[in-house]
C-alpha cells in the first residue's frame, strides 16, 4: 500500500488553522490527553440527549415525543451523509494549515449541502408519511436549515481532529450542546411541543458553525481544482461509503422499528439512551483520537501498527466489556427512574443492547486502523454484506417486537466484529493469541463485577436503592478485578500517568 505523504505540499502562512502539529509531547501522551478532552465534548452531547429524553418523556405527548425521536434519527443520517469523507481524507493526509486542498474539500461539501438541503425540503412529506406522523410536514421541512448549518461546519470541524486539538473542540461542543439543551427545555415547558426540539436543533447548529469558524480562524472561500478533488475523492468515497454503512449498522434499527412497530418506537429509543450515553460517548471520543493517532503511527511500519492495535484493544476492552455488562445489570432500575415507566420490554431491550455495546466497542480498535492505513474500502465491503443482512433480519422479526430487533443487533455484531478482527490480524500480521490476550484483563474485571453485582440485582426490589446497591457492588467488583489483574492495573496506571504528564 502506498501511503500518502502530504509533507511536501506548501501550506499557507500561520493564521488559518494555526497551531496544528506543533512539537510537544509524545504521541501516546497526546492521544491520552486528547481522549480526555474529547470526552468533555462528547459527555455534554450525550448527557444533554439523555436528560432531554428523560425530561421530554414527561413534558411532550406521545406523538410529539415520536417526532422528537424521528428528528434525532433523521438529523443523524444527514450529518453523516454531509461529510462525504472529505474531512477524513484531510485527517489522513496530515497536512497543516488551511491550504487549497482544504478549500477544495469545503467547496465539494457546499455542493453536497445544497443537494441534501433540497432533499430535506422536498422530502419532508415522505419522512412524515414513513414514520406515520401526519401534520408535521412543515416541521420536517426545517431540517433543511439544519443541513445547511451542518454542511458549512463539517470541513473546518475536521481540522480540530487533524491537529488533535481536542481541547478547543470540547469548548465548541459544550457551547453547542448546552444551547440545544437550554432552548429545547425552555420552549418545551412553555408548551411549544415538537417545535421546541426543532428550534433547539437550529440554535445549537448555529452556535456550532459560528464558534468553529471563529476558533479555527476559517475564512470560507470556494476553490476548485479537479486533480486535487480526484485525489481527495480517491480516499474519501470509500470513507464516506463505510461511514454511511456503519451508520445504518448502528442506527438502521430505528428506521425499521419506526415503521414496523410505531407503538414500541419510543421505548426502543429510551432503551438505547443510557447505553449510548455511557458507551457511545466514550467510544466515539476514543475513535476521535485513535484515527489521527494511527495515521501518525503508520509511517513507523507494520510492527508499530500491530503494537498499537494490541494496545487499543486492551484499552477499548477494559472499558466496553465491564461497562456494557454493568449497564445490563442496572437496566431494570434505570428505565423506571429515568422515564417513570414500568416496561419489561424496554428493560429486556436495554439489557441486550448493553451487551451488544461490549461487542461493538471492540470493533473500534480495528475500524480506525483500517481508515488510517488507507483501507476503508475493506470496511465498505464488510459492511456491504453486514448491513443488508442485519436490516433484512430486523424487518423480518420486527412484528415480534423490539426485543427481537435488539437480539438481531447482538448476533450480527458478534459475527461481523469477529470477521473484521481476523482480516485486520492478517493485514498487520497480528497474533490471534495476542489479540485474545489483550481481552483478558477486561474479561477478568467483568467476571468480578458480575460476581459481586448480579446477586444484588437478583435479590433486590426495583428502585433507586437497588440501583445504588448494584452500582456499588459493581464498583467493588471492578476494584477487586484490578487487584487480580496486574496487566489491567498497569494499563490504567499508564493512562493516568500520561494524563498527568
Amino acid at each position: 500500500m502506498a501511503d500518502t505523504d502530504a509533507s511536501g505540499r506548501a501550506a499557507e502562512p500561520a493564521g488559518d488553522g494555526a497551531g496544528e502539529g506543533e512539537a510537544g509531547p509524545s504521541i501516546g501522551t497526546t492521544a491520552s490527553r486528547g481522549f480526555m478532552w474529547a470526552n468533555v465534548g462528547v459527555f455534554t452531547r450525550y448527557m444533554s440527549a439523555l436528560v432531554l429524553a428523560a425530561v421530554l418523556a414527561r413534558v411532550l405527548d406521545d406523538t410529539d415525543y415520536a417526532v422528537m425521536v424521528t428528528l434525532m434519527v433523521v438529523t443523524y443520517y444527514f450529518d453523516n451523509a454531509l461529510d462525504l469523507g472529505m474531512g477524513a481524507a484531510l485527517v489522513y493526509e496530515q497536512e497543516k494549515g488551511v491550504t487549497d486542498r482544504v478549500r477544495v474539500a469545503f467547496t465539494a461539501n457546499v455542493g453536497l449541502t445544497v443537494v441534501l438541503a433540497t432533499v430535506a425540503l422536498f422530502g419532508s412529506p415522505l419522512i412524515a408519511k414513513y414514520f406515520d406522523l401526519p401534520g408535521y410536514t412543515n416541521l420536517f421541512r426545517c431540517l433543511a436549515v439544519v443541513v445547511v448549518l451542518s454542511g458549512l461546519t463539517v470541513i473546518p470541524w475536521s481540522l480540530f481532529m487533524r491537529g488533535m486539538d481536542f481541547r478547543t473542540r470540547a469548548v465548541v461542543e459544550v457551547a453547542r450542546d448546552l444551547t440545544r439543551f437550554g432552548v429545547t427545555i425552555g420552549l418545551a415547558w412553555a408548551g411549544f411541543g415538537a417545535w421546541a426540539v426543532m428550534t433547539g436543533l437550529i440554535s445549537a447548529y448555529g452556535v456550532w458553525l459560528v464558534l468553529t469558524w471563529a476558533f479555527m480562524r476559517f475564512r470560507p472561500r470556494l476553490h476548485w481544482d479537479t486533480p486535487v478533488a480526484k485525489e481527495l475523492f480517491a480516499y474519501a468515497w470509500r470513507m464516506a461509503g463505510t461511514r454511511l454503512l456503519g451508520v445504518l449498522s448502528l442506527n438502521g434499527d430505528y428506521v425499521i422499528v419506526g415503521n414496523r412497530r410505531p407503538d414500541q418506537y419510543p421505548r426502543y429509543y429510551q432503551a438505547f439512551r443510557l447505553p449510548e450515553f455511557v458507551m457511545g460517548a466514550q467510544l466515539n471520543a476514543l475513535s476521535a483520537v485513535l484515527f489521527p493517532m494511527y495515521a501518525r503511527i503508520r509511517s513507523e511500519g507494520r510492527m508499530a501498527m500491530r503494537d498499537a492495535l494490541y494496545r487499543a484493544l486492551r484499552i477499548v476492552a477494559l472499558f466496553s466489556i465491564p461497562v456494557g455488562l454493568g449497564l445490563a445489570l442496572v437496566a431494570r432500575d434505570s428505565i423506571a427512574l429515568m422515564y417513570g415507566i414500568d416496561s419489561p420490554v424496554a428493560v429486556r431491550t436495554m439489557e441486550i443492547l448493553s451487551v451488544t455495546g461490549c461487542v461493538v466497542g471492540l470493533g473500534y480498535a480495528t475500524g480506525d486502523l483500517l481508515y488510517a492505513i488507507g483501507r476503508p474500502g475493506l470496511m465498505v465491503r464488510i459492511n456491504a454484506v453486514m448491513v443488508p443482512t442485519m436490516l433484512a433480519l430486523m424487518w423480518f422479526v420486527a412484528d415480534d417486537g423490539i426485543v427481537w430487533v435488539a437480539t438481531v443487533h447482538l448476533v450480527v455484531a458478534i459475527v461481523f466484529t469477529g470477521i473484521r478482527q481476523l482480516l485486520v490480524n492478517r493485514i498487520v500480521e497480528a497474533d490471534s493469541r495476542a489479540v485474545l490476550g489483550a481481552l483478558g484483563p477486561a474479561v477478568t474485571i467483568a467476571a468480578c463485577i458480575l460476581a459481586f453485582a448480579l446477586p444484588v440485582r437478583l435479590l433486590s426490589e426495583p428502585g433507586f436503592g437497588s440501583m445504588v446497591a448494584i452500582v456499588a457492588a459493581g464498583v467493588v467488583g471492578g476494584v477487586v478485578g484490578l487487584g487480580v489483574s496486574r496487566s489491567a492495573r498497569a494499563e490504567v496506571l499508564d493512562v493516568v500517568a500520561k494524563l498527568r504528564g
